[in-house]
């Protein structure tokens, strides 16, 4: 008789994450999970999260909240507007990604909290395309933009429409903890956003790998950003499952299709303009951390 076959090197690589990743959910299953909608998305140690402040019954009563500065005209619009009409029958539209990440951005530089969501939310469909074992990801990331819209829509939500006022607001009322994190200590604004933050970068990565090849494995490009973004942040469970998630990605041409581009040369440009944009806000937002030194909090 022949030497017998040999396991595949695919399946060899799924064994140990796959095996990590049925645990983590069993885990999760025994979880009940809040509903994801505004005012009950956010629970801490298993109750609405009250810190936030009650909404004010309607607007005259509620507290008055400074106009908006214009979205950012600066943006050169060539930097990022590519013909590109509406992929028919998808979820996903990447111009709705463009422009929400574009328009939060103010000629000040300032970024605009909502728009920046708004942007965060197009990226959840993003990773809704990716696949099933995606769905942990996009759980925790909805977990954090629900945070940051209850802050919004709170009794201080005035100081939450700008990254930059809400660093000042919380900053100047304690509110932010350099040190550690209690089981009993709500998540501030400043500590939440950077989770999203740090996720930005492995997308702005992702996105620029996927983009600026002309073939490869997606899910290699994917799981080398991800080592070089998020990983260090996270647990060995955490690692695993998203290795597991990783390989069972869709292939770079199915990612083109996804973002509805007709040619190879066309998704890549369309590509590297949303990362440019991206790009864009990711390097503001770095700038407001770091000159506070809350590049690392817990």
């Amino acid at each position: 008789m022949g030497a017998p076959a040999r396991a595949s090197p695919r399946l060899c690589r799924l064994l140990l994450p796959g095996g990590a990743f049925l645990v983590l959910l069993l885990y999760l299953s025994s979880l009940r999970l809040p509903e994801l909608h505004r005012r009950s998305a956010c629970i801490w140690g298993g109750q609405p999260c009250h810190w936030l402040g009650d909404l004010p019954p309607n607007e005259e009563e509620g507290e008055q909240l400074p106009p908006l500065p214009a979205p950012a005209q600066t943006l050169d619009p060539l930097l990022w507007q590519t013909p590109h009409p509406p992929c028919r029958g998808q979820h996903f539209q990447i111009w709705h990604l463009q422009s929400a990440f574009a328009a939060s951005l103010t000629p000040s530089r300032e970024v605009l909290i909502g728009e920046y969501l708004k942007g965060w939310k197009e990226l959840t469909k993003f990773m809704d395309s990716l696949g099933t074992a995606f769905g942990l990801i996009t759980r925790e990331t909805w977990s954090k933009i629900t945070i940051m819209q209850d802050y919004q829509s709170g009794q201080h939500g005035a100081h939450y429409r700008t990254l930059q006022s809400m660093v000042t607001f919380e900053l100047a009322n304690g509110l932010v903890n350099f040190h550690s994190l209690p089981a009993t200590h709500p998540p501030s604004g400043c500590r939440t956003l950077l989770r999203l933050h740090r996720a930005l970068r492995w997308l702005q990565l992702f996105l620029d790998k996927l983009g600026s090849s002309e073939g490869g494995d997606a899910s290699q490009m994917c799981a080398s950003a991800y080592q070089e973004t998020l990983a260090p942040y996270h647990s060995w469970w955490v690692r695993q499952a998203a290795a597991l998630a990783f390989l069972a990605m869709p292939s770079q041409r199915e990612l083109y299709g996804i973002i509805c581009a007709e040619k190879e040369q066309h998704a890549r440009t369309t590509l590297l303009a949303t990362v440019r944009i991206i790009a864009h806000v990711y390097n503001i937002t770095q700038e407001v951390f770091s000159a506070h030194e809350m590049l690392e909090l817990p």
